[in-house]
């Protein structure tokens, strides 16, 4: 950033856009080449496998040197782990938080984040929207659950803290969503959700969490779409849009130095109620130094233009710009001291790490009797594998624990259902069960979903024995208290079913530990 940038050129480096094709559409190459664009933001529509997505970043990088400011781009992608990954094919893909939250291992949660973070680097990315350190202690919460390392603020500072030391030492890492988005029931994708808490509660669970990933020398943190009226009195202000949320507290008061990222601007939490040229001026004005708009190009000129005009107008200060600016410079400076190191995707050694995860965070919550197998026939009735909240990514995955069961010898009858289940097909199933010497279930967060809640207590009064593996969060254990066994896998990634065999045959005894209470 050699020249001295306009107005419009430096404004241009305080958004980050996506596109929703698998080639650099001409209107992204237009803005990078005419008004600087700052970043990128990826999702799993632009991603086909490693070889792929890293042609296309060297492409927008290659374009990126061509633009005023000569810089490169920053390229983020949401890589949680588990049920949030975009990059699945041809990488190691980490189990989600919930499940690192049961290793707790603060050692090994920092070798899985180095290893996305060395393949993600390896395929031209250079920030990761990660790690979520939301404190999940709200069983009902429709968009974090499993993506929270557990409902203690100490286990979620700790192990985001080894998370961050990890991927930072590949790209940026970033801390998301402040000040916290654990405790709601609603959706930011959907509607707009409120926290009441009051500032002592926020700074004893909410905050600490954050004030780990400063400690830690977090390079990002993104802002949640959430209100929260002990911090800001207007209604209309969630985190995203509110001055006293990113500047008084997460500036001030917190003494965060990084970039701070906005939530995609595109969420109905945000466009139910403003423009997007004035959602983005607001969000400036608020203290944002990136806005983040992942879809629309309308939507994205708009909020360009409109920051512009509001500097032009005397709204936003042109100091307020350049300081923003500045941090975006430093950010990218520090990546370029990261460039030069040798990084492999996809070995051997790295899919073993993420085996040997899923084999530490496997928790026998109880279990009366039925581990390890007995039985060499039975029954096995599997949710299946999908995406609960638009965060998260549909899963294709073909093969599920049935299949991994007749793989290892085991005869077997297998069952699918959807999350939500039908009278009928609790009828049906209740009576292919009755009197079944065994009935393995895997369940996707049935105290959500009452029809799925209400089969596996149908199951276990005529089942012999029932076995139930929860493959999102263990909250539902409150909905079926007399089950004989219950296993928390944490997900239904494929990654999962082989190790969750190896402990169903006793060839690995359970060593995770529930991460969340229960009670």
């Amino acid at each position: 950033m050699g020249k001295n940038l306009t107005l419009e050129e430096k404004v241009g480096q305080l958004m980050m856009f996506g596109f929703k094709q698998r080639e650099v559409p001409e209107y992204i190459k237009e803005f990078i080449l005419q008004h600087n664009l700052g970043g990128i933001i990826h999702f799993s529509r632009n991603i086909v496998d490693p070889e792929q997505i890293k042609g296309v970043n060297a492409e927008l990088q290659d374009l990126a040197r061509q633009s005023p400011s000569g810089t490169d781009l920053l390229i983020s992608v949401d890589q949680e782990g588990g049920s949030v990954a975009r990059l699945t094919t041809g990488v190691s893909v980490s189990p989600g938080n919930m499940g690192l939250g049961a290793t707790k291992n603060p050692q090994l949660v920092e070798e899985v984040a180095a290893i996305m973070g060395e393949e993600l680097r390896a395929v031209g990315f250079n920030v990761n929207l990660a790690p979520c350190v939301d404190v999940n202690n709200n069983p009902l919460n429709p968009v974090i659950g499993v993506r929270s390392y557990g409902s203690e603020p100490s286990l979620v500072g700790e192990l985001g803290k080894a998370a961050i030391k990890g991927f930072q030492r590949h790209l940026l890492a970033t801390a998301k969503h402040f000040p916290g988005h654990g405790d709601t029931n609603v959706d930011s994708h959907l509607s707009m959700p409120i926290i009441t808490h009051d500032w002592e509660r926020l700074s004893a669970v909410e905050l600490p969490p954050f004030e780990q990933a400063i400690a830690a020398g977090v390079e990002v943190i993104l802002a949640a779409h959430v209100l929260f009226p002990a911090l800001e009195s207007n209604p209309r202000l969630p985190a995203t849009l509110s001055h006293n949320v990113l500047t008084k507290l997460l500036r001030e008061k917190l003494g965060f130095t990084g970039l701070i990222f906005t939530d995609c601007m595109e969420m109905e939490a945000i466009t139910k109620q403003y423009s997007m040229g004035e959602a983005a001026v607001l969000a400036i004005e608020a203290g944002v130094d990136m806005v983040l708009i992942s879809h629309t190009p309308e939507r994205q000129s708009e909020a360009y233009w409109a920051v512009i005009d509001a500097v032009k107008s005397g709204r936003i200060s042109m100091e307020r710009i350049e300081e923003s600016y500045a941090r975006v410079k430093k950010a990218k400076e520090t990546l370029a001291k990261m460039e030069n190191e040798p990084r492999t995707i996809g070995s051997q050694a790295h899919f073993e790490v993420m085996r040997q995860t899923v084999r530490e965070s496997l928790t026998v919550v109880q279990d009366r009797g039925n581990l390890p197998l007995q039985q060499q026939e039975f029954v096995v009735i599997e949710t299946r594998a999908q995406a609960t909240s638009i965060a998260e990514e549909k899963i294709n995955d073909a093969q599920g624990l049935a299949d991994y069961l007749r793989g290892a010898g085991f005869r077997v009858q297998g069952e699918k259902i959807g999350l939500t289940c039908s009278a009928d097909e609790r009828k049906k199933l209740v009576e292919l069960t009755t009197n079944q010497p065994l009935v393995i279930i895997v369940s996707q967060d049935a105290h959500r979903y009452e029809g799925q809640s209400e089969l596996i207590q149908e199951i276990i009064e005529v089942a012999q024995e029932v076995i139930v593996i929860g493959a999102r969060t263990p909250y539902e254990l409150n909905s079926f208290p007399q089950v004989p066994t219950y296993v928390a896998a944490y997900s239904n990634r494929s990654v999962v079913w082989e190790p969750l065999v190896e402990l169903l045959t006793g060839k690995i005894q359970a060593q995770g530990k529930l991460p969340v209470s229960l009670g």
